[in-house]
């Protein structure tokens, strides 16, 4: 008997050692997508919404469903392979959704494509402000997965109790039998301690295990305190970036003209709009819609072709509100003026928003959607920089002024530069060293330019 409760034992920590791995394993590979799906597909892709792409969720249902599941690789891979040899009514949807060639990702394996369309399917939108000014609002995204895995934990602890009151059963039956009866005034808290001290290695490797995977947790919930990338909040009107700003190239700088000249950039105010929309009346897909909403706020007739007025001939208006997107804290001072004027730092918006032209509503870029922006040749030509920090964070801002070059043909640098190499003898060696001037070396590091 002593045999087989020995082998009953060893099977209980197996299984336990087991579903532990697998716990550990799924949450790795379900932060490997999240990752992967970032760097590879959020430039064009959202997990839930039509973007330059189709949304991504339910994708990979749908291609089993249609009898397709096996070209699942094939279409991630070599996109336009797959459009090409007809194998594939989905893939002629997708042409006929946009009829662009999406990018190959022949880089990626089997598995790491797997992860992500796993991380994609778990996904599930972030909660969206309701109504009025918006404050700062967390967009972190909790994968419904983690609720599955609460369940398994609080299963398996009711397994492990409910095994252990039957062990303690059959031990005393056991016990009754070969006359020796065990006393029934022992605790289960005492069994416990007693199994502890005999299985003292597998109780530490356990707790050792616990709370290397709780600092873990602890500390990656800890470092995306403050941290939005990603937050997309709900407009009155749901203004498409990717058709102004992408197809019909409009300048950012012409709705938020305030950009240079100002410390904000600005909503634009409906006035902007109706420079246009006064003769566009109609769109292709929802855009009549979303024009009557305009002229109805401005107080437009468009029948009439005037503004509506009333008795004293004012215009009969509408105020409409805009949820703000991008956020910083009150003792942060932030400049656009000194950051986007041709004759300061005169850098691209897609350093801090992003390729704004592949969005519909305003949003926060992430980190990873910005620098595989830069790896373009479009990024790369207008100077955007890779950094490593989370976005809108001290970390992300000194990592940009170390890492951003000085354009030395700008005239607004010149004076800050003879002041530094007259007050600063060893200036001139740092720059002569890397053969460059960067922010940090003009005062980008000094806390004073950033905070009052």
């Amino acid at each position: 008997m002593k045999i087989k409760n020995n082998w009953f034992r060893k099977g209980i920590y197996f299984s336990l050692s087991f579903l532990l791995f697998i716990f550990i394993s799924s949450v790795v590979f379900a932060q490997d997508g999240k990752k992967l799906f970032k760097a590879n597909c959020a430039s064009c892709h959202n997990p839930i919404k039509n973007a330059t792409g189709p949304k991504l969720q339910g994708v990979k249902e749908k291609l089993i469903n249609a009898g397709e599941g096996d070209l699942l690789y094939e279409w991630v891979k070599n996109p336009a392979g797959l459009y090409g040899s007809g194998k594939s009514q989905q893939a002629k949807a997708i042409w006929n959704y946009s009829p662009t060639a999406m990018t190959a990702q022949g880089h990626l394996s089997n598995e790491e494509i797997d992860a992500i369309f796993a991380y994609v399917d778990a996904y599930t939108a972030p909660t969206l402000p309701t109504g009025g000014d918006v404050a700062v609002v967390s967009s972190s995204k909790e994968e419904s997965s983690s609720a599955i895995w609460w369940v398994i934990a609080g299963l398996l602890l009711i397994i492990i109790v409910t095994v252990g009151g039957i062990r303690r059963q059959l031990s005393y039956a056991l016990a009754e039998k070969e006359g020796s009866p065990k006393d029934p005034n022992i605790s289960t808290g005492m069994l416990i301690q007693s199994w502890m001290v005999r299985n003292w290695f597998v109780f530490v490797l356990l707790l050792v295990t616990v709370l290397i995977t709780s600092g873990v947790e602890l500390g990656n919930r800890a470092y995306k305190i403050g941290v939005f990338d990603d937050y997309q909040p709900s407009q009155t009107i749901a203004y498409s970036h990717k058709l102004h700003a992408g197809q019909m190239d409009i300048d950012c700088k012409y709705c938020h003209h305030s950009a240079v000249k100002s410390k904000h950039a600005g909503i634009p105010s409906l006035n902007v709009c109706m420079n246009c929309h006064k003769v566009v009346h109609e769109g292709t897909v929802s855009g009549t819609e979303e024009i009557a909403k305009i002229h109805e706020h401005v107080g437009y007739n468009v029948s009439k072709q005037d503004y509506n007025k009333d008795s004293d001939g004012n215009r009969i208006e509408k105020p409409m509100v805009w949820n703000k997107a991008h956020n910083l804290p009150d003792h942060v001072f932030f400049s656009h003026q000194q950051h986007v004027h041709e004759n300061t730092g005169n850098i691209d918006c897609r350093q801090c928003h992003g390729p704004v032209e592949t969005y519909t509503l305003g949003r926060v870029a992430s980190t990873e959607e910005i620098n595989a922006y830069a790896e373009t040749d479009e990024g790369s030509e207008k100077g955007i920089v890779q950094l490593t920090k989370p976005i809108l964070t001290m970390g992300w801002c000194i990592e940009c002024h170390n890492k951003k070059e000085i354009d030395l043909t700008s005239t607004g640098y010149y004076e800050e530069i003879h002041n530094r190499l007259k007050n600063s003898p060893d200036a001139m060696s740092r720059i002569l060293k890397d053969k460059k001037v960067t922010v940090k070396e003009l005062g980008g590091w000094e806390c004073a330019k950033c905070h009052y």
